[in-house]
């Protein structure tokens, strides 16, 4: 049983499972507690942990990945070395090797292969450009997503190339197959040789076998270091010819004649992938009759190498290809394409003899013509109008001035005196020369237009903040990478300025849920008060924020939502009611909502001014309408004044009738009889009595402002008008 398994890292890294085993270490599948996502960690094996030399291979690692950031090589999270474990957290890659990859399919296509290869080619110019080596470049060092996405790891041999390039101290070395002959010898190493080994790579996806294989490590470090591969088109003859010239100059034995720099391999296979008809000229010498590097000594077995020096864990004698012992049958390939090549050239001579005897002659016939300006005509025009009189001899070029087909140059001057039927060159336009743009995405600006410069286009940048793009990165350009654009023009690169640190775009919250609201809030750093809103909307939408979406807001800044309490907001409104003149006496004007009481004022004695109005309020929604009754306290008798609508939404109060008639049969005419002394006891009024007590109480449809009709009079609501 694995007791790693289980086992919390830090406290904050639980190990789950074991998902693979190296050779110095094992690697885990873990969740970070702390963030709650999957991670990769790698923990060096118990046997290894008191090694300097694997301790300081481990530590390398780390410090290699810790200064690169790239989408295509594995991000590292964090670190942890004592004397009990030493690990490193990782990005959790959910895929497979590229080793798996290539043996499910033996072959690849070329278009898939280079689609890979650019990948880590990118992946390397990235670590090259921080002065980093990998020297363990191999298929089993790649991972490979289901969207065909690269990553490159396991830097554990990595070295500073601008310290340390020096390995002949070092006797771990990187994995045979696809060790460099400088770095098989104990050289020192750089960039160049990485290359080499993605192009040992590269060999093996489109062939699908390895350039060099033997019985053992050491026979096949030797091979790398002496022998020479079979071409790829002799193993695999539907391998592009362009193609196989960029393997071949990749896997040159001698680091000066190979790739000097990732960025150089991929505009060639850039300028492949547009024009499969290319011609490099790589093919040199070397590849034929050998070069210093095939006579050269070097380390004999036994002295400064053996079978320990080389890692091993990728050798699997199941590879073999055939019998190595066997002489290698010699190519009749290079005699027969030379000897053609001879008679082509030859019968091309031939041809060309022949047409320069005539060229220029014309007709025997001794009329002579003047040549007439050609230039800015189509091709097809010239030739229709002077087919009888002249011949002519077109080349093609590019021109962004004229339209394709159109003449630009004649060779014969115009007005020359020549004889009829004389040939006439004519250069014509091919048009606008358009080509795909290059795709330059998460390079640095500067990388990325020196990249565009090498295509003929001309470069200009803009930045804007990306929170996944590294500052001074680019994000896309305009036209976008393998759009074409016309050759000189102006590409808009697009290059990060970083993530957006102080300020977040505020998002649209209106018509979400208060949760929901919250949430998105949370998720941008933005704080949040939130107050209701007495509306029919459903009950806990957000009806309302504090900053309109899309502006731009610092952190932590507060929005304020409304949100609806499902509820239609009351509102109070002053019904305003005249009083006629010369009145005199206790009244009490009363309001009624569908006969309940809602509210009333009391009219005390004295005369009142022609003109003057009381206030009653009153507090509801929509519109409803309020009948008003007038009663004579001194007498008891009451009568219906007034009715009057309100509209709660609008304000509006519309008088539907009142009669002043009715309030002034209401006032008493003669002198009331005086009341009792105060020190007797009053007789009870029953006829008071019993109009009180038909006065309806309020019920749950009134109002809620009721004021009880024998409570004190609010002499602030009486207003003269």
């Amino acid at each position: 049983m694995d007791l790693n398994i289980g086992r919390k890292l830090d406290d904050r890294y639980e190990i789950t499972e074991l998902i693979g085993i190296g050779g110095m270490a094992h690697v885990y599948k873990a969740v970070d507690l702390m963030e709650d996502k999957i991670v990769a960690v790698k923990i060096l094996k118990n046997e290894y942990a008191e090694s300097e030399e694997f301790l300081r291979r481990f530590r390398n690692e780390s410090k290699a990945i810790a200064v690169l950031s790239h989408p295509n090589i594995v991000k590292i999270f964090d670190v942890g070395f004592s004397d009990e474990i030493n690990f490193i957290v990782m990005e959790y890659i959910d895929g497979i090797t590229l080793k798996e990859f290539m043996e499910q399919q033996h072959i690849l296509r070329w278009k898939d292969a280079l689609y890979f290869i650019t990948q880590v080619l990118r992946a390397l110019q990235h670590a090259h450009d921080r002065g980093i080596v990998h020297r363990d470049i191999k298929p089993q060092n790649i991972m490979l997503f289901a969207d065909g996405t690269i990553k490159v790891m396991d830097f554990g041999i990595a070295r500073f190339s601008r310290i340390d390039g020096k390995t002949i101290s070092d006797k771990t070395i990187g994995s045979v197959h696809y060790i460099s002959p400088e770095q098989a010898r104990g050289d020192f190493t750089d960039e160049r040789s990485d290359l080499y080994s993605v192009g040992i790579m590269l060999y093996e996806m489109v062939t699908g076998q390895k350039p060099f294989d033997g019985d053992n490590p050491v026979a096949v470090a030797l091979m790398h270091m002496q022998d020479i591969p079979s071409y790829p088109r002799d193993v695999n003859p539907s391998v592009p010819e362009a193609l196989e010239e960029i393997i071949l100059h990749a896997i040159e034995r001698n680091p000066s004649k190979r790739y000097q720099s990732a960025s150089e391999m991929i505009k060639d296979m850039d300028m492949f992938k547009m024009d499969q008809t290319i011609v490099f000229g790589y093919k040199s010498a070397v590849y034929a009759n050998g070069d210093d590097e095939a006579t050269r000594y070097f380390n004999p077995v036994g002295s400064d190498i053996d079978d320990e020096d080389y890692d091993d864990d990728d050798y699997d004698e199941d590879d073999e290809d055939g019998e190595d012992d066997e002489e290698p049958k010699r190519s009749y390939t290079i005699p027969i394409l030379a000897a053609v090549s001879v008679a082509v050239f030859i019968i091309a001579a031939l041809i060309i003899a022949n047409a320069f005897s005539k060229f220029g002659k014309g007709t025997d016939d001794g009329t002579r013509v003047s040549v007439p300006n050609f230039v800015n005509m189509s091709v097809s025009e010239v030739k229709e109008t002077y087919g009888n009189t002249f011949q002519f001899q077109t080349s093609l070029e590019y021109s962004s001035e004229h339209d394709e087909g159109i003449v630009m140059k004649q060779g014969t001057a115009v007005g020359t005196s020549v004889k009829k039927g004389v040939t006439i060159v004519l250069t014509v336009s091919k048009g606008q020369r358009m080509l795909p743009v290059p795709d330059v995405t998460n390079m640095t600006y500067e990388d990325a237009a020196s990249e565009l410069e090498k295509y003929g286009f001309v470069a200009t940048k803009i930045t804007q903040p990306d929170d996944s793009v590294m500052v001074n990165y680019v994000i896309r350009t305009t036209p976008e990478s393998n759009e074409e654009a016309a050759y000189g023009s102006t590409i808009t690169v697009i290059v990060s300025s970083g993530a957006l640190e102080t300020n977040v775009k505020v998002p649209k919250l209106i018509g979400l849920t208060e949760s929901e609201a919250i949430s998105k809030l949370n998720e941008l750093k933005l704080k949040y008060e939130r107050y209701d809103v007495n509306t029919l909307e459903d009950k806990g939408k957000v009806i309302a924020q504090s900053e309109p979406e899309d502006k731009y807001v610092a952190k932590e800044s507060v929005i304020k939502i409304g949100v609806s309490t499902g509820i239609e907001e009351k509102k109070s409104i002053d019904i305003s009611i005249p009083i006629p003149a010369g009145i005199s006496g206790k009244f009490e004007v009363v309001a009624y909502l569908n006969g309940s009481y809602v509210t009333s004022h009391m009219i005390d004695r004295g005369d009142m001014v022609a003109g003057q109005s009381i206030k009653l309020n009153v507090t509801n929604t929509g519109e409803k309408t309020y009948k008003i009754l007038v009663k004579n306290v001194d007498t008891g008798k009451d009568i219906e004044y007034a009715q009057y609508t309100v509209n709660f939404e609008t304000g509006k109060v519309t008088e539907d009738s009142i009669s002043k008639d009715n309030f002034l049969s209401l006032v008493v005419t003669t002198t009331p009889t005086p009341k009792p002394d105060s020190s007797e006891k009053p007789k009870p009024d029953s006829s008071q009595d019993s109009e009180n007590s038909k006065k309806p109480s309020p019920d749950s449809d009134s109002d809620s402002s009721i004021n009880d009709s024998k409570s004190p009079s609010n002499d602030d609501s009486v207003a003269g008008t």
